[in-house]
This record gives C-alpha cells, structure tokens and sequence, in this order.
C-alpha cells in the first residue's frame, strides 16, 4: 500500500485556515487547535483521508463535552464554509470542538506524537492514560460494533449513486478505528499499536484473527480512491469487502469474550 502525503504547503493553507476561522468564531474563548490523524501517522491516502483536528474551547464556549453553542458555531462555519475539501486532496475538514477542562469520557486518552499542536498549549486535562485505560476503551469500542455493522448498511442501502462514496468511505474510518482497538486486544501494547501506521495494522490484524484478507481487499480499494471514484462498482465491492471485515471482528470478539 502506497501512501503520499499532501506538501507542506497545502497543509500549511489548511491549517492557516482552521486556525484563523477558530481564531474568528471563538477570540478569548479559544485554547488550543492539534492536528491529528493520518496526516501525522504518514499514512494519508489522497482524496480519502480528511484533515482532522481538535480545537479545545472554554467551557463558556461549549455546550457539553463536544458540541459549540450555537452562536459561536455559527461564526464559525461562515469563518470557514467556503473552504472546498478537493482543493486539498482531501475527503473533509473532521474538526472536532472539545470542552478545555472536560476531555470526552466516551473518547480513548490522547497519546503523545500522536498529533501536532498548531496553536495554544494543550489543556492539562488532556492526560495520556495508562496500558489499561486504551484495552478498556477497546473493549468498549468493540461492543458497539455488531450495531455499527447494521446502521451503516440501513444509511447504504437508499443512497444515490453520488451518496455512496461518502458512506463507503465512513464504513472505512469505522473499520480503522475497530482494527486499532482489535490489534490494541492482540499485544496488549496499545502505545505501539496507536502509533502504528495502516499497513502494519492491516498486517497485525489480519495476522491475529486469521482473516480471509478483507482488510487489506477494502484498503486496496480506498488506496486507489480517485480511480474507485469513477467505477461504482468498485464502491460496491469495496463496501462489501469492508461490511466483510466487520464480520470477521465480530465473530473474533465474540470467541475472544468467551475465553
């Protein structure tokens, strides 16, 4: 699998443009903006991967752990919706807005060299937790996965031609966040495998429960994605090798629950 990163000068544009729209929408209410994701690991795929970053707000700022209240989150989006994803190679601007003094409970900790710190210091309430913090938030990551199988087949099955990459492609970023608490469950060394790039995941996990290769089937497809985007069949094969490999994590978790 072949990876290749956007130049440092698109990112640059990107992240000068989330910061300055932050900057814009949020002024003294705002802390601190990472980038996160594939984009750090080097594992970025073009027109597939998104640009993800988390932008740490004050809590007058914020409704909840993970939601803006409405006006600043207006000021926002007129900040920055005229921003075009393709411009950048990229499938989608995944920006997450998290309360400063309160991380997501229902979020594994954040891990050092795992993202990168664009503006503001991060809040101390950001702690990287111990091995058995990331194999708990695994495990829980896991049992919703029968249901997750489900609902992204229901939001498949009605969609336009021109809606199935989208949902393709969030059937992949499922998979990947299921195959990192999987090979997490494997080594018993979630530090290592969170920095892990895909390929080697695909690897581990494929190696550990004994699959059939759907993994690396689906992600053969999602390395390819601007030539996948034109052949829908290829989407379709994509989507079942991917629905294919959620199989094969469901009934390894359930034979591993037993042991």
């Amino acid at each position: 699998m072949t990876f290749s990163p956007p130049q440092t000068d698109i990112v640059d544009d990107a992240v000068s443009l989330v910061v300055t729209a932050c900057k814009t929408a949020f002024t003294t209410n705002l802390v601190c903006v990472t980038l996160k994701g594939s984009i750090i690991k080097g594992d970025f795929i073009p027109g597939y991967s998104d640009f993800d970053f988390h932008v740490f707000l004050k809590p007058d700022a914020m409704d909840g752990e993970k939601v803006p209240k409405v006006d600043g989150a207006i000021r926002f989006q007129k900040a920055f919706g005229n921003v075009n994803p393709e411009d950048f190679g990229v499938s989608q601007f995944q920006i997450y807005f998290i309360n400063s003094k309160k991380y997501p409970s229902d979020w594994s900790p954040p891990l050092k060299g795992t993202s990168q710190v664009l503006y503001g210091k991060v809040p101390f309430t950001v702690r990287e937790g111990d091995d058995s913090a990331y194999l708990r938030f695994a495990k829980q990551n896991l049992t919703t996965i029968e249901y997750g199988r489900r609902k992204i087949v229901e939001r498949f099955v009605d969609k336009p031609n021109k809606q199935i990459p989208r949902i393709v492609r969030l059937l992949g970023a499922s998979l990947k966040s299921y195959m990192y608490s999987v090979a997490m469950l494997l080594t018993l060394n979630p530090r290592k495998i969170l920095r892990t790039k895909l390929d080697k995941l695909i690897q581990i996990v494929e190696d550990g429960i004994e699959s059939k290769g759907h993994f690396s089937k689906y992600y053969n497809y999602a390395s390819n994605w601007n030539l996948v985007l034109q052949d829908l069949d290829q989407m379709r094969d994509a989507f079942r090798e991917g629905t294919k490999a959620l199989d094969e994590i469901i009934n390894w978790y359930r034979n591993y629950q037993e042991k």
